[in-house]
């Protein structure tokens, strides 16, 4: 599902800067298969970004999850919050400690209110 997210997102997201200059020659006057390659190559590459950001967020909020629920022997809405915490702040640690606070908080709140809307825990 990640894979997919990512090749979705990728596609769309490289649409908005549009290729103006390919190899010195401005797009119109670019041969069509070198267009195309070009655009490929850069929905490529934003792809893979966005595959390896899903790909880590699934990760460390599932094992963090587990782990929770293993730890404190329950299965409620609080293993949910409690991993998002750690899934958020785990985002944001390259940024520092304010924003891996504020990370935690963010993505904490977030899957609590997924969790009471979808209604997954009784």
């Amino acid at each position: 599902m990640g894979l997919l997210m990512g090749v979705f997102l990728g596609a769309m997201s490289d649409m908005t800067p549009p290729v103006t200059v390919i190899g010195g020659k401005e797009v119109p006057q670019a041969p069509l298969k070198e267009q195309m390659r070009t655009t490929m190559r850069a929905t490529a590459e934003k792809s893979m970004y966005w595959c390896r950001q899903f790909a880590f967020i699934t990760g460390v909020f599932s094992g963090s999850e587990c782990l929770v629920e293993k730890y404190r022997g329950k299965t409620d809405v609080w293993n949910s919050v409690l991993s998002g915490c750690v899934t958020g702040a785990a985002m944001q640690a390259k940024a520092g400690p304010s924003s891996a606070a504020f990370g935690c908080g963010g993505f904490a709140a977030f899957s609590l209110v997924i969790d009471s809307v979808m209604g997954t825990h009784s």
